[in-house]
């Protein structure tokens, strides 16, 4: 037999039991011996495949094996009113894009704590796939359903940080009468929460894209004042290269994220105020890929995505990561790479002087046609002349 006991630690443990009479010798019984084995982490072991067969292994909540196994149990009249909430986690793509599947994997587990805070214990909240999730709410109106969405986004409000904002779009839907169909009430909510989506989609990349941003000026040495110059060199160039609006607001934009893809690397490898070593340059090297994959995650920014993969290339084709040269490198690449590095040469590094403005000048004039484009270079130097 197998059966829970408490041992002397007051510590209950699982035991495997094989229990026999003891004979006198007429035959009578006179008690019982047994052999047990400790069985508990086999126990153990069944209890969790049992707990995975109907639990997701990455936030706990119920898996949807589970949900449609409830969704038909609860089906009944006498659990009418029935709520079912649909919610799909925002911006994931772009968090696993920037900071890596394991900061999406804490973004699944967070939102899953605020809906087990959030929703009843009597209601059944389950991933539904991917960044999607869906509770049954038995005996719940469609009143009391807004009040545990007001109650969600208040939460997510509350918990978020700039690193990781939190936002899911929710639907609901409520079956008051037996002869609706329970899977149309489902697909109703599922409908609701898209069209939520759509509707907040806009805030919300505009949001993500604003904490971003904020990380990014937080790892830059620059002063503001340095920055907006630098912006401003930008814009100045843009113009004189006869840019069109919507080019010239691309390019602020891209001034500001044009380094997006150092979000990913290691702290200790932008943090570095020596030189690099070889291997460290590899990596610093896939800044523009990774900056390409997070530009073409976001709505705002994909316009710019091609400029952020070329910031590196050289106009005459040295550069990286595609090689490419001349005017095949988008105008905004080829401004900002030269603002950029005129930036850095009269910038002081903590291997290096910065520069003066002639000496900078003369290594730009140097690698015209090189590195940089020339007329890009005979605008920006028309710039410094006229002291803008």
């Amino acid at each position: 037999i197998e059966e829970k006991e408490t041992w002397h630690e007051k510590e209950d443990r699982w035991v495997s039991t094989i229990k026999m009479p003891f004979y006198a010798k007429k035959g009578k019984i006179v008690g019982t011996f047994g052999i047990s084995r400790d069985i508990t982490d086999r126990k153990k072991a069944e209890e969790k495949i049992v707990y995975l067969s109907f639990h997701d292994g990455l936030t706990g909540l119920y898996n949807r094996a589970y949900f449609d196994e409830e969704l038909n149990r609860l089906n009944t009249e006498r659990q009418l009113p029935i709520t079912i909430v649909m919610g799909d986690l925002n911006g994931l793509k772009l968090i696993n894009d920037v900071y890596g599947h394991s900061k999406g994997d804490m973004l699944l587990r967070d939102i899953a704590n605020i809906l087990k805070e959030s929703f009843r214990k009597e209601d059944i909240t389950s991933r539904w796939g991917g960044d999607e999730f869906i509770s049954i709410l038995p005996k719940t109106s469609a009143k009391d359903a807004r009040s545990i969405i007001k109650r969600i986004k208040a939460l997510c409000e509350e918990k978020s940080t700039t690193e990781m904002p939190l936002s899911i779009s929710l639907g609901a839907s409520t079956k008051k009468s037996s002869s609706e169909n329970i899977y149309d009430i489902l697909k109703e909510a599922e409908n609701k929460m898209y069209k939520s989506k759509i509707t907040e989609s806009v805030s919300i990349q505009e949001s993500l894209i604003r904490s971003l941003s904020v990380i990014l000026k937080k790892g830059d040495y620059r002063t503001e004042t340095r920055i907006k110059k630098m912006d401003d060199y930008a814009v100045l160039v843009g113009k004189r290269l006869n840019l069109s609006r919507i080019k010239l607001e691309e390019l602020q934009l891209f001034m500001n994220f044009q380094n997006i893809g150092k979000l990913a690397l290691a702290y200790e490898i932008m943090a570095k105020k020596r030189r690099l070593t070889t291997e460290e340059w590899k990596i610093v090297k896939e800044i523009p890929e990774i900056g390409y994959r997070i530009a073409e995650s976001s709505k705002k920014l994909k316009p710019i995505a091609e400029s952020i993969l070329s910031h590196h290339e050289w106009y005459n084709g040295q550069g990286y990561p595609r090689g490419i040269k001349g005017e095949e490198i988008p105008v905004l690449s080829r401004i900002s790479f030269l603002i950029t590095s005129y930036d850095a040469m009269t910038s002081d590094r903590p291997y290096r002087n910065k520069m003066t403005n002639r000496e900078a000048k003369k290594e730009i004039k140097k690698f015209s046609g090189i590195q940089f484009d020339p007329q890009v270079v005979d605008a920006f130097f028309e710039l410094l002349e006229e002291g803008k």
